[in-house]
C-alpha cells in the first residue's frame, strides 16, 4: 500500500488529521475534501494522478464509481452519506507533510493510520499477514436496564504469517436511531477488561450508511501476534430508563470488513470477509425487577466440632457458632426481611438449643427463639445493622445458638438456612427479589456436658526418612507422624489407657494412611505416648487420670515403613477415653497432615 506515501503530496490541503468528511461532492466540488478524496483514491490506485488537484472532475468521477464498487456500494459518482461513512473509515489524513527532491513522500506517516509501515507493537516488520475475524465468545445475549460496560458483542480476529495492528472497529447498530438515543450512551473497545477506546453515542460520533447507522471506534492499537488471536469485546453502557418498546429487538454487528488491521509491511487487512458478525440483545426492565439473591454454605463456617460446655454449673454454651452462610446480592442491593432456620438436633444430653443469633460479622442483626427446631429471624426493618447487602458483593452471616441443660453426655446441633417459604429477601424498592438461590447447612457441632473436650494443639505434620538396607534392591522408608492435643475434662473425670491396653486412647487401628487418593495399611504401623505430665497415674501404670476441669497436653507419635517412594499423608480419626471412641474428627482436614 502507498497511501502514507501519497498523503504525503499534499501541500495545500487544511483537512486536519482527524478530521471527517461531511459534504456531498460530485462533480465541479472543489476544496479541501475533494483534495482529501483524491488523496485517498490515489493511494488505492484508482485515481491515476500523481497529486490531488482539488477539483471534482471526470477522473474523479470514475475513481469514484470504481471505490464505490470496491466497497460494496451503489457506484454512482459521487460522495453521498453512504461513500462518506466509508471514507471516514479509511482514518486520518496528513496535513502539509514534506515533499522529497524525487516527488515522494519524505515521511513515514501517522502511526495507526492506513499504509503506516511504523505500527506501534509489530514485532514482524515487512511480513505480510492475513487476518481472519470470525464471532467471538459473548456471555450473555440479556443486559438490565442501566448497566455499565455490559459486552453486547465480540469478535475473535485472528493474524496469520505477521503480527497485526488491530486499529478500527465499525459497529453497525441497525436502522433505527432508538439504538443510540434510547438504548445505549456509549460503547467502549475492550481488549480483555482493558477499555482501549471509548465512544459516545450522538450525532457527532453516529453517521448514516445507507440504510443502517454506523459508529467507527478508532484511536487504538490492539496487537494480535502472529498465529494467535485475540477476543475484542464491544461493551456498552444502558440508559438508566428504556422503553418497554425498546427492550426487545436488538440487534447489533459488525459488518463485511468492519475491522481494520495492519500488517508488519504496512498492508491494511480486513474482516470479516463474508457476512456480519450479529449479536441479539434482550434487555430486562431493571436490575431490581431482576434481584437476584444466592446463599451458600461459606468457606469460613466452623468445621465439625466437639467443645465443652462454657459454664459447668448450668450445663450452657452461649452463642454457639453453627453456620456461617454467604449471601450474594446480584443485580440489586438486597435486605433481609425474614430469615427462617432450622436446627436438627441428636445425641444423649438432656440439655437443648433454645435462643439463635443472626450476626453479620460482629454485628447481630436479631435473635429469635427456637421452637419446634425452627427459627426465624422476622420483619427485619430497613435500615438495620448489618442486614443490607450491597448490589454485587457477597457478606457471610453467622448463626449462633444457646445450649443449656447440659450436665451429662453430649448434644449434637447441625443448621440450616430455608430459601423457600419463611425466608423473604427484598429488592432495594422493597419488592420481592425474582429468586433465593442456593442452600446452607452448617458442619455438626457437639457440646459435651462431661466428657473430653479435644483439640489440636499445633498442626499435625509428617515426615520421612530413607532407611534402605545396604545392598537391597527395593527402598525402605520411613515415616513419622506427629500430633499434639490439647485435652480437657469437662464435668467429669477422664480415663485415657496407654498402649498395649485393650482400649488404648490412641491406638494404629484409628490412623488412616492415605495414598493416591485411597487408604492403606503400611507395615511396621506403630504408636507411641505417655502420661502427661499433672495426671495420675492408675490401673497398675497402665492409664492415667486427667482430673475434671484439667486441661493437660499430649504428644501422639506414630510411625510407619513402605516398600517404593510415594506420596503419603495421615490422619488420626479416633480418640478413645472412659471406654468411648470420639471419632468426629476424621472428616476434618485440619486433622489430615499434608503428603509427603
Amino acid at each position: 500500500m502507498v497511501m502514507a506515501l501519497a498523503f504525503a503530496l499534499v501541500t495545500t490541503v487544511t483537512f486536519a488529521a482527524g478530521d471527517t468528511f461531511t459534504k456531498t461532492l460530485k462533480k465541479g466540488s472543489t476544496g479541501a475534501e475533494v483534495s482529501a478524496l483524491q488523496t485517498i483514491l490515489i493511494s488505492q490506485n484508482l485515481l491515476g494522478v500523481s497529486a490531488p488537484t482539488g477539483y471534482f472532475g471526470n477522473l474523479t468521477v470514475s475513481a469514484v464509481k470504481a471505490y464505490q464498487t470496491k466497497h460494496n456500494l451503489a457506484a454512482v459518482g459521487q460522495v453521498g452519506p453512504a461513500t462518506r461513512a466509508a471514507l471516514n473509515n479509511e482514518g486520518a489524513v496528513v496535513t502539509n507533510p514534506t515533499t522529497s527532491t524525487n516527488g515522494t513522500t519524505g515521511t513515514t506517516g501517522t502511526t495507526g493510520t492506513t499504509g503506516t509501515t511504523g505500527t506501534t507493537g509489530i514485532t514482524t516488520p515487512g511480513v505480510e499477514g492475513i487476518l481472519s475475524v470470525t464471532a467471538g465468545p459473548v456471555t450473555t445475549s440479556v443486559v438490565n436496564v442501566g448497566q455499565k460496560q455490559v459486552p453486547i458483542l465480540a469478535v475473535r480476529a485472528q493474524a496469520q504469517n505477521s503480527d497485526i495492528a488491530i486499529q478500527r472497529i465499525t459497529v453497525d447498530l441497525g436502522a433505527d436511531t432508538k439504538v443510540y438515543n434510547k438504548v445505549y450512551s456509549t460503547l467502549y473497545v475492550m481488549n480483555g477488561s482493558s477499555v482501549v477506546a471509548t465512544i459516545p453515542l450522538n450525532s457527532s460520533t453516529v453517521v448514516q450508511n445507507g440504510s443502517t447507522y454506523v459508529v467507527n471506534a478508532t484511536g487504538f492499537n490492539i496487537i494480535v501476534p502472529k498465529n494467535t488471536y485475540k477476543d475484542i469485546t464491544i461493551a456498552a453502557d444502558l440508559y438508566s430508563s428504556i422503553e418497554s418498546t425498546y427492550r426487545t429487538g436488538i440487534t447489533v454487528s459488525v459488518d463485511q470488513n468492519g475491522v481494520r488491521g495492519v500488517d508488519g509491511a504496512g498492508i491494511v487487512q480486513y474482516g470479516p470477509t463474508l457476512g456480519s458478525i450479529t449479536q441479539n440483545i434482550t434487555i430486562n426492565q431493571s436490575l431490581v425487577d431482576n434481584a437476584q439473591a444466592n446463599i451458600s454454605t461459606d468457606p469460613s463456617s466452623v468445621q465439625t466440632n466437639l467443645v465443652p460446655v462454657t459454664d459447668t454449673t448450668n450445663g450452657q454454651y452461649l452463642q454457639l457458632p453453627v453456620l456461617t452462610f454467604a449471601l450474594n446480592a446480584q443485580n440489586d442491593t438486597l435486605h433481609i426481611r425474614n430469615l427462617k432456620v432450622t436446627f436438627a438436633t441428636s445425641g444423649n444430653a438432656t440439655g437443648s438449643a433454645s435462643v439463635a443469633y443472626l450476626y453479620q460479622g460482629s454485628t447481630m442483626v436479631q435473635s429469635a427463639a427456637i421452637t419446634a427446631g425452627t427459627a426465624t429471624f422476622s420483619n427485619i426493618v430497613n435500615g438495620t445493622a448489618g442486614a443490607s447487602v450491597p448490589v454485587n458483593t457477597t457478606l457471610p452471616y453467622t448463626i449462633k445458638v444457646d445450649v443449656s441443660g447440659i450436665s451429662s453426655g453430649t448434644l449434637t446441633i447441625s443448621a440450616t438456612v430455608v430459601t423457600g417459604a419463611g425466608t423473604t429477601i427484598l429488592n432495594s424498592q422493597d419488592g420481592s427479589v425474582l429468586s433465593v438461590n442456593g442452600s446452607a447447612t452448617g458442619f455438626p457441632q457437639t457440646v459435651a456436658g462431661a466428657g473430653p473436650a479435644i483439640a489440636l494443639a499445633s498442626t499435625p505434620t509428617i515426615t520421612t526418612a530413607n532407611q534402605t538396607p545396604g545392598g537391597a534392591t527395593t527402598t525402605t522408608m520411613k515415616y513419622t507422624v506427629n500430633y499434639v492435643l490439647n485435652i480437657t475434662a469437662v464435668g467429669t473425670d477422664l480415663t485415657l489407657n496407654l498402649a498395649g491396653t485393650s482400649s488404648p486412647a490412641f491406638s494404629t487401628s484409628t490412623l488412616e494412611v492415605w495414598t493416591a487418593g485411597a487408604t492403606t495399611t503400611p507395615s511396621s504401623l506403630a504408636v507411641d505416648y505417655h502420661q502427661p505430665t499433672g495426671t495420675t497415674a492408675v490401673n497398675n501404670g497402665t492409664g492415667f487420670v486427667i482430673s475434671r476441669g484439667q486441661t493437660v497436653q499430649v504428644p501422639v507419635t506414630y510411625t510407619f515403613t513402605t516398600n517404593g517412594v510415594g506420596l503419603y499423608s495421615a490422619r488420626m480419626a479416633g480418640v478413645t477415653i472412659n471406654g468411648t471412641a470420639q471419632t468426629y474428627m476424621k472428616t476434618l482436614s485440619s486433622w489430615l497432615t499434608n503428603a509427603l
